[in-house]
């Protein structure tokens, strides 16, 4: 390096780059470090906003400002080229040998090219409204100290005084015109890009164009400093960050409607996700890997030159800019090495980010496109929860998996060139401990595979649970069921105590090896007979160091790829159950009868593909347009799957199913409601567009106009979710409101009339069911056979078979029909009566709704602000437990005492050999064996302390977890919205070791922060 130097600048090797001659700076560092540099990073700078992006409806209005700088920079680009022409720079008239005059030179015409390109590309921008980016302006005036300074060089060596040389002249010339125009482009700067008359009369938002978001359209000083985020953070401290519209808009590349068009251009049905992965997203994760690549080249700049600012301590030797260019590049490249990294961790959240998106989007297509055999509730909360977390988790391990060994390789290169062989030792207890991790992993990977199975078995029992709490609570089941989900819960985690003291003995181990493999390195060279210096210790510690990444790392890198394996096969499985396929389970052909709506021959149903459990069979029916169809039978005798296999939720083993206009769909009102959580009009709209009148005679023809005028807001009041605030009676006829709202030619309804009176039955068979339907074909199915006098066709099935089918003068006699007064007095008193409209102080319920301005039947959820109160941490300390908690603490204490001894000990042994050196004495080889004592009693007595924190987390999250089922069981309500963040979004996976281990990777372990209720 100094020989290049000093042959570059012409002088001496002891002293190759003088920083200051005579009076003034050198020459050579003058041209190199204040002009080459300055030229170099505006070259880069004006390069990165090549690729802004540009409006093609823009018509750019350059004003004087920017016509002057685009003449400036293009001035300036040429100004550099004729200083180097062969006139200008005759044998020894230049004040520095060619090379460097040409390196100086040429550097700064292709810095002033790529400026002008960039100016002119952020002037067909929205840039060309104002000023540009800032940095890039500021980046034009940094070559101006080192033209000043030529400057004055020029005038110290008398270039105007007789006897005037053409070159020496020509060049002070160019450099006076260089200046003169680069302050007329300051000038062009200061000029405003446009004036501020208009812009009160031009529209906020032009048309056809989005508002932008913060970070998009940000110049890249500003995304490698996050200064894009300074008016949020501001608003924030500002407490205004209220609501997720408070935030700023996603950017363009990270919208769901973006993404899913990106996703499903690569995506087919039965292939494979990761391919269709790598299609959309994989160029640009590949392309992180670079940065990854530079950032962690410049991780080992720090040892290097360390070692060289130690040696230049150490010896005196060198001259003082040396110094001062290991320190400054020491410093440097750590700062660019965390930016990179940073940076590098960023966007590889951004693409995880993406990769989620797409992922849940498509789950959730599958989830509404599948056929029959769909896998449990339970099952598919934990595919769009853990799992696809744990999958996406790959793309933080993916490019650690090779850049960890890259750097271990280097690293141990490193130390070959610092201790020669002794490294070896080292080397040898790292790969004895490779096969230890492989069967930990093993073993991890298995224990994990058995703990999702019970996983899905407690989600999907307390999603049960959570349905009919209500059920629960009335016959006093808590805790019967509560006994049920504890056992569950310790199946699970009895896996998951394995899985964490495997995690716990893993990160003993590799937090553990590189203090073994400094004490070996260190014993093994001293025992070679070679001596110990402050360069070979610092430089060889450093580079130890630089072992816990790789080591530590490494583990759960391997160990987040195989947890990506195994929730990816879970994710394919459920990507690859077939799909509800309309036109193989229908008839492609009308039915035979042109005044038929429906024809069923010959059909076999069965809700197990392989016909193991209770079949219906047709052999044959056939609906005219326009009939009443009751179907009656006793309980379990397949009326409500006849509705079933004819909207397609039963497997259809053998037969035809033919329906008149099936592009148009049916009006379907089960016998179980499902409501929103949302208002009772957009429940019955159900993304419909409003029709005024339409929605008039449906509420009408549904007996809802009464209910409606004794809640708060009316038809705008929010009910819970499944519909928790209203009884039976009002979920049943909302759910019928919206099928009628739907305007179909076909609908089947399962027993709409069972969860009403007597009055409010009869009130929607004659307003609703003869009168708003009755222009379409009816299915019925109901155990009222009073109301199925009026119908035109009744049939009677029993055993999963049509027996016979008939007018109601003829089938009605053969059923037993329930008394009237019976059916009366077990059906729920639906509060859309008169008695209910008289007394609107209180609902059925009991909610008391005069005098409420609220528009809602739900609270808000309370929520706490402010700091977090002292209970809180005296219950997690109490869950923890006090013995626990101060045996972590003070091993914690203990262990950073050891290596803060452990450092000093080190400076003073290296100080005494230094001495040893300086008298010409040997230290004797048991001082420098006793150096390693402290690290060994760090090692034996407190690195025990990254255990701590696995079974504590462990036992924190399993204490809480445990007092969640008895605390929802004895509450009295509890929203659903809180009991599925309490219990089917509970997750227990603490980050091993992350307090001690060295920072490995956050994406891929799961959050450590246990649940709280």
């Amino acid at each position: 390096m100094e020989r290049f130097l000093a042959q570059l600048c012409g002088t001496s090797a002891l002293q190759p780059l003088p920083v200051w001659e005579g009076d003034t700076t050198g020459h050579c560092f003058t041209q190199l470090v204040l002009s080459a540099l300055p030229h170099a990073l505006l070259a880069v700078l004006s390069a990165c906003h090549w690729g802004n992006p540009r409006n093609p409806d823009w018509i750019p209005h350059r004003s004087p400002g920017w016509r002057l700088r685009l003449t400036a920079s293009f001035l300036l680009s040429i100004f550099p080229l004729l200083d180097l022409l062969p006139v200008a720079l005759p044998p020894g008239a230049g004040p520095g040998p060619v090379g460097l005059e040409v390196l100086a030179g040429g550097m700064a015409a292709v810095a002033w090219i790529s400026h002008s390109m960039a100016l002119w590309v952020l002037s067909h921008s929205p840039h060309g409204r104002s000023r540009g980016p800032l940095a890039l302006a500021l980046a034009a005036f940094l070559p101006a100290p080192a033209l000043v300074l030529t400057l004055l060089w020029h005038c110290q060596r008398g270039t105007l005084l007789p006897p005037l040389l053409p070159g020496p002249l020509s060049r002070l010339c160019l450099i006076i015109l260089q200046l003169a125009v680069l302050l007329a482009y300051g000038l062009g700067w200061a000029v405003p890009g446009k004036p501020r008359e208009p812009w009160a009369q031009e529209p906020l938002l032009p048309e056809g164009q989005e508002a932008e978001v913060a970070e998009d359209g940000e110049s890249w000083l500003s995304r490698f400093s996050y200064a894009w985020l300074a008016p949020l953070l501001a608003r924030g401290a500002r407490r205004e960050l209220r609501q997720p519209q408070d935030t700023c808009r996603l950017p363009r590349r990270l919208h769901p409607t973006y993404l899913a068009h990106i996703f499903q251009a690569h995506w087919q049905e039965g292939a494979r996700l990761w391919r269709a992965l790598y299609g959309a997203f994989g160029r640009c994760y590949l392309a992180l890997g670079l940065l990854k690549l530079v950032g962690t080249m410049l991780g080992f700049s720090g040892p290097l030159l360390l070692s060289l600012l130690v040696g230049f301590l150490e010896e005196g030797q060198e001259p003082l800019s040396n110094g001062l260019l290991y320190a400054l590049g020491l410093a440097g490249g750590a700062v660019l090495g965390a930016v990179l990294q940073n940076q590098y961790g960023y966007e590889v959240q951004k693409v995880t980010l993406q990769a989620r998106g797409a992922v849940l989007n498509i789950l959730y297509r599958k989830a509404l496109h599948l056929g029959p055999r769909r896998p449990p509730v339970g099952e598919v909360l934990n595919l769009l929860g853990t799992d696809s977390e744990r999958l996406l988790n790959f793309a933080g391990s993916f490019h650690e998996a090779w850049g960890l060994p890259l750097q271990l390789a280097i690293t141990l290169y490193l130390l070959h060139q610092q201790v020669g062989v002794a490294f070896v030792g080292g080397l040898i207890l790292a790969l004895l401990l490779v096969p230890v991790n492989k069967v930990i992993a093993t073993r991890i990977m298995a224990s994990n595979q058995e703990m999702l199975q019970h996983k899905d078995a407690r989600v999907k029992l307390v999603t049960e649970l959570l349905s009919g709490i209500r059920v629960i609570k009335f016959f006093g089941w808590e805790q019967a069921l509560g006994a049920r989900v504890e056992a569950c819960r310790a199946r699970e985690l009895g896996r998951l105590w394995v899985i964490k003291y495997l995690d716990a003995a893993c990160v003993y181990l590799w937090a553990a090896l590189p203090v073994v493999i400094s004490i070996i390195i260190f014993i093994t060279y001293v025992l070679m007979g070679h001596q110990l210096t402050a360069t070979k210790v610092f430089t060889a510690l450093a580079l130890v160091r630089m072992l816990i990444l790789p080591l530590n790392n490494f583990p759960w890198v391997i160990n987040g790829l195989l947890e990506a394996k195994v929730s990816l096969d879970r994710i394919q499985r459920f990507l690859d159950l077939p799909n509800h396929n309309p036109q193989a389970y229908y008839s492609p052909d009308p039915p035979t009868d042109p005044t038929a709506a429906l024809e069923l021959h010959e059909a076999l149903f069965s809700w197990d593909p392989a016909g193991t459990s209770q079949e219906t069979f047709i052999s044959h029916l056939q609906v005219k347009k326009g009939m009443l169809v009751g179907i009656v039978g006793k309980v379990g005798c397949g009326k409500s799957s006849l509705l079933a296999a004819i909207s397609g939720e039963l497997h259809r083993l053998r037969g035809q199913v033919a329906v008149w206009e099936l592009s148009r769909g049916f009006g379907l009102a089960t016998q179980e409601p499902w409501i929103q959580f949302a208002t009772i009009r957009d429940n019955i709209l159900f993304g419909k567009m409003f029709d005024a009148q339409l929605y008039k005679e449906v509420l009408e023809a549904c007996a809802l106009n009464d209910d409606l005028s004794i809640l708060p807001a009316g038809d705008q009041t929010e009910v819970g979710e499944k519909g928790v605030t209203l009884s039976g009676g009002q979920r049943a006829r909302i759910a019928l409101a919206r099928a009628v709202y739907q305007e179909k030619e076909l609908y089947l309804l399962d027993d709409p009339l069972a969860a009403v009176d007597a009055d409010v039955a009869s009130h929607l068979l004659h307003k609703c069911i003869l009168g708003a339907l009755g222009h379409t074909t009816r299915l019925l199915c109901t155990h009222r056979t009073e109301y199925l006098e009026k119908a035109d066709v009744v049939l009677l099935m029993e055993n999963g078979r049509l027996v016979q089918a008939g007018p109601p003068s003829e089938i009605l006699p053969l059923v037993q029909a329930v008394p009237k007064a019976w059916a009366e007095d077990g059906q729920e008193s639906d509060p859309a009566t008169a008695q209910s409209v008289q007394t609107p102080e209180k609902t059925k319920e009991g909610l008391d709704v005069e005098g409420s301005t609220s528009d809602r039947l739900l609270q808000d959820e309370s929520k706490k602000e402010g700091a977090v109160a002292f209970h809180v941490y005296r219950a997690y300390w109490r869950a923890m437990g006090p013995g626990l908690a101060l045996a972590i603490l003070f091993s914690l204490l203990l262990m950073q005492a050891t290596r803060n001894a452990a450092d000093w000990w080190l400076s003073h042994w290296i100080s005494q050999l230094k001495a040893a050196k300086n008298n010409s004495q040997e230290a004797p080889a048991p001082s420098s064996l006793s150096s390693e004592g402290l690290l060994s009693a760090q090692l034996l007595l407190f690195s025990p302390g990254s255990l701590y924190p696995l079974p504590t987390t462990q036992h924190l999250g399993v204490a809480t977890a445990q007092s969640c089922p008895q605390w929802l069981l004895r509450h009295p309500f509890l929203p659903h919205r809180v009991c599925d963040h309490c219990w089917c979004q509970l997750l227990l996976h603490p980050s091993p070791g992350s307090a001690l281990c060295g920072g490995h990777p956050p994406s891929s372990r799961h959050p450590a922060s246990p649940p709280a209720v």
